[in-house]
């Protein structure tokens, strides 16, 4: 196996698979990433057996076939290090590779290519069509309220289902809900549960652009995401959804509007008072006024009134800073708009195609 590719393409393909590396694993395989060589092309896979990235970059002739398995973090450093010029790599058959670039020569133990797990290969599954932009979309309304919690892992990632031409995701930690939609084709009918490694790495690796990605199911529980010259295979979840629809009430007339930079950066700053042990910010609602604030006996207390359009009965209601924070930053409007129906009742953030609950908290 030998092949000449330039260092800027090398690193960032390395870089798009190098995360699903895994260095603890007790199968020092996950360690490594698989290059593997054929016409015109080089592949390089990594999996820690939950999620797997294959990625395919063209080559220039000529080029010898073959593979290996190299440490995934030290080529990847190796490689980072290098001047911006042609990387020339060979491996021979002790399964030992060498790296050469410009002045600079690197020997690397390997392993044999024959011991790295093999990824599933997508058969004849329907699959859903979509544009990238629009998942990396669904992603970012959404992940954010993945629950981090192990005693509950079906919420350890977020759903993913079709819904007549849409394709909607939904994620909870108990306390608070997104749910996100875009219309979508293909024939295929999904209602998978992605952990949330897989859902990280997908909003790191899909583009902003038009160009689409198949998301397929496939045998064994996985499915697979096809975009561009990248693969992502990723093990579900196992288990029953909770039925969140039945948890979003009707809308109310209680409405909240106010601007949406306004707001995020008023709970910050009310949030500098809050402490692991008393985190609630409090919003005070009254006729076109909002009033953020944040009393603590360590720190002191922080006060904000906000311009803001209101209209329903007076309420003092207080939330987790960080909920707000996370959802106003992915909001596309100028302007915020929240049900806010009582004390003790769930905010809402309704639009066409997102909608956001947050459940207070007790107010001290």
């Amino acid at each position: 196996m030998k092949i000449t590719i330039p260092q800027p393409q090398f690193l960032k393909t390395l870089q798009m698979v190098e995360h699903a590396v895994n260095d603890r694993s007790t199968l020092p395989i996950l360690a490594n990433v698989l290059l593997e060589v054929g016409e015109g092309e080089l592949t390089l896979t990594a999996t820690d057996l939950d999620v797997g990235i294959r990625c395919r970059l063209p080559l220039a002739p000529p080029v010898e076939r073959g593979a290996v398995a190299l440490p995934a973090r030290k080529l990847t450093t190796i490689i980072r290090e290098l001047p911006e010029e042609p990387v020339v790599l060979e491996a021979k058959k002790n399964h030992t590779a060498t790296v050469q670039c410009g002045s600079s020569s690197f020997r690397i133990p390997g392993l044999p290519a024959e011991d790295f797990p093999a990824l599933p290969v997508q058969g004849n599954e329907l699959g859903v069509t979509i544009p990238q932009a629009a998942l990396k979309s669904l992603i970012a309304r959404t992940a954010h309220a993945m629950s981090m919690e192990e005693t509950r892992f079906i919420l350890n990632g977020a759903l993913l289902a079709t819904q007549k031409n849409s394709l909607i995701m939904v994620a909870t930690d108990g306390r608070r809900l997104a749910v996100a939609g875009t219309p979508t084709t293909g024939a295929a009918s999904l209602s998978v549960v992605i952990p949330a490694k897989t859902i990280r790495e997908l909003g790191r690796l899909l583009s902003d652009g038009p160009e689409q990605v198949t998301i397929a199911p496939m045998k064994d529980h996985q499915l697979t995401f096809q975009f561009g010259l990248v693969t992502v295979v990723t093990r579900l979840i196992e288990g029953q959804f909770p039925q969140y629809d039945k948890v979003i009430p009707p809308p109310s007339k209680q409405l909240l509007t106010v601007s949406r930079q306004t707001l995020i950066n008023a709970i910050r700053r009310a949030s500098l008072m809050t402490t692991a042990t008393s985190q609630a910010v409090v919003f005070e609602l009254s006729a076109n006024r909002l009033v953020v604030s944040k009393e603590s006996s360590e720190l002191g207390s922080a006060r904000e009134e906000l311009e803001a359009q209101y209209r329903g009965e007076p309420v003092t209601v207080a939330f987790n800073p960080e909920f707000w924070l996370d959802v106003l930053k992915v909001l596309d409007t100028e302007e915020a708009t929240i049900e806010i129906a009582g004390a003790d009742k769930p905010a809402v953030v309704r639009q066409p195609d997102f909608t956001y609950l947050v459940l207070p908290m007790k107010l001290a």
